[in-house]
């Protein structure tokens, strides 16, 4: 197959890109920045116009919280930009060409009940700017017959940290760890390179609607630090539980700039999916959470810095 893979510079999409070759199918890729074949912006209708007929296309591209350089102010404005326009512009390019269109939402689209998990019918809807972006995206996605779209839960791999860091340093300094909510309850996270073995694998079998992708067995954030001690032999962890609702307040008058509210269910509520259609398409994860867990720390303490590696943890793409 010929495979368009779009922001193919960036997390998942690089991971796509290395599976796909190694599948033996010919990839272009496309990025704004990056050693890609096609740099531009899919923003631009006259960019998007150019990009080559392909049997599939593959949309990572998006901008999350994590994403460097976002503008403090007109935040909407920004998600709006790269996240909606740009699959309009795919979406338009593509409806009609006989492509399959596969494209990476986020599992924050699901409205947060703290339910004991998600599945793809479960009702959807944004909580913040970033899974509002992403369910406008969406209707555009759902207007391309047979389109696919892959919902992640919290995406671990290359470089990718987050609060971990945070976790490993306490721990190994001062013999304890710090957290906001109570942190008992589950919270899925995925690999990156089972996120797009799923894609792949969609693309494959030419598989279209919604497929959730999480790895087995969710850990609260309780039981990620007691994963994290065990793999670094610290005997004691003593966990703090820091009281959300100073959290919320101040993440409110900071405009969720201290932690988005998609960031704040989770502390708050139960986050887990389901993976039946994932698996009943020949799917199979091959990471635990334990595992990413283990192995993230292992990474953070061998003294490598933030955002190198191949272990980590943060929003999808």
């Amino acid at each position: 197959m010929r495979v368009l893979v779009t922001g193919a510079a960036g997390f998942l999409g690089t991971e796509c890109v290395r599976q796909f070759r190694s599948r033996a199918h010919e990839v272009m890729t496309t990025d704004r920045i990056g050693p890609v074949d096609l740099q531009g912006d899919l923003s631009d209708p006259a960019f998007t116009a150019r990009l080559p007929d392909v049997d599939v296309v593959v949309n990572c591209a998006a901008v999350q919280y994590v994403t460097p350089n976002i503008p403090l102010l007109f935040r909407k404005r920004f998600f709006e930009r790269n996240n909606v326009r740009a699959a309009q512009n795919l979406c338009e390019r593509y409806r009609g060409h006989a492509a399959h269109f596969i494209h990476v939402g986020t599992s924050m689209m699901y409205r947060q009940t703290g339910q004991e998990s998600y599945d793809v019918r479960s009702p959807m809807s944004g909580e913040g700017v970033y899974s509002c972006s992403k369910m406008a995206a969406q209707v555009f996605v759902n207007s391309m017959p047979g389109a696919a779209t892959v919902l992640p839960c919290i995406i671990g791999g290359q470089g990718r940290e987050g609060l971990f860091r945070g976790f490993v340093k306490m721990m190994t300094r001062f013999g304890f760890v710090a957290f906001p909510g109570r942190g008992d309850h589950k919270i899925h996270m995925v690999h990156v390179m089972d996120v797009a073995g799923l894609i792949c694998r969609i693309a494959e079998v030419g598989a279209g609607g919604f497929f959730n992708a999480a790895d087995p067995e969710p850990l609260s954030i309780r039981q990620w630090i007691d994963e994290i001690a065990d793999e670094l032999g610290i005997s004691h962890a003593r966990k703090i539980s820091i009281p959300l609702l100073p959290v919320k307040c101040l993440s409110w008058l900071t405009g969720y700039r201290l932690l988005a509210r998609e960031q704040l269910l989770m502390l708050e509520r139960p986050h887990v999916l389901s993976i039946d259609e994932s698996l009943a398409i020949g799917w199979r994860p091959v990471f635990s959470n334990a595992r990413i867990a283990r192995d993230i720390a292992v990474h953070i303490s061998r003294g490598a810095p933030p955002g190198t590696g191949r272990t980590g943890l943060s929003r999808s793409e």
